[in-house]
């Protein structure tokens, strides 16, 4: 569930980012499921400048909880925590992180074991990067590349627009962008998003592909935060 964090935004090109939350049914391999996400950005009240951003995969069948708090401040994100939980499918792991400026690094403490590790300056966690991303699909990039810290590693990410396609949405029929995500360029990994422009490019579905044969797919149903009611109200007219 892991390789479906979706990209998000809310204004990402402003100075300050607006509040979201929006909920998603998820299914694998075309076969709906009784799980559902909800993905959610609000500021940190003391904290000016502060954020906390959440995906939360919750059923009888799983429980997925991976969190950031960051600073932003003109597009440019920084990563102070990250948290990973999952537990399910007879598994549990999960991940702290703690990351640092002077020097840049990474203190993860895991079920196994606790690790310090040295990062370069502009590497983020998995959750701030796509946010990020939002920020250069904004200013028209057909492409973008960063560095996301996990565990114990730094994984490099390649995102690029493939295609345009307009589908219906919570907030309407929208024009949306293809992106497709990579941890390689020769990766049979990959994660294609679709996003909304008019919602400050939100996700309104992923759709993460392990192999042919295994795939999992999020759908928007719920969706509150920037441009809803501006899209709500001429989709009404």
């Amino acid at each position: 569930m892991a390789g479906l964090v979706v990209l998000a935004a809310g204004r990402v090109g402003a100075e300050t980012l607006q509040p979201f939350e929006a909920r998603y049914r998820i299914s694998v391999s075309k076969i709906p499921t009784p799980v559902h996400a909800t993905m959610s950005l609000q500021p940190l009240e003391k904290y000016q400048g502060m954020y906390r951003m959440k995906l939360v995969i919750d059923s009888w069948l799983l429980s997925n909880r991976e969190e950031s708090v960051f600073a932003w401040r003109d597009c440019k994100p920084r990563t102070d925590h990250y948290i990973h939980e999952f537990e399910g499918l007879g598994r549990h792991r999960w991940h702290h992180m703690n990351f640092f400026r002077h020097p840049p690094r990474v203190v993860n403490e895991s079920e196994e074991e606790s690790t310090e590790y040295e990062i370069e300056e502009d590497t983020l966690d998995e959750l701030t990067l796509l946010l990020h991303a939002g920020c250069a699909l904004e200013n028209g990039a057909k492409s973008y590349k960063g560095k996301a810290a996990y565990g114990d590693e730094v994984n490099e990410h390649h995102i690029k627009v493939t295609d345009r396609e307009t589908l219906d949405t919570p907030a309407g029929r929208l024009e949306t962008l293809v992106v497709k995500k990579q941890r390689d360029k020769d990766s049979k990994r990959r994660t294609l998003f679709w996003v909304a422009p008019a919602l400050d490019y939100m996700v309104v579905r992923a759709k993460h592909i392990e192999n042919p044969a295994l795939f999992g797919e999020l759908i928007m149903t719920e969706y509150e935060g920037p441009g809803a009611k501006k899209t709500q109200q001429a989709s009404a007219e």
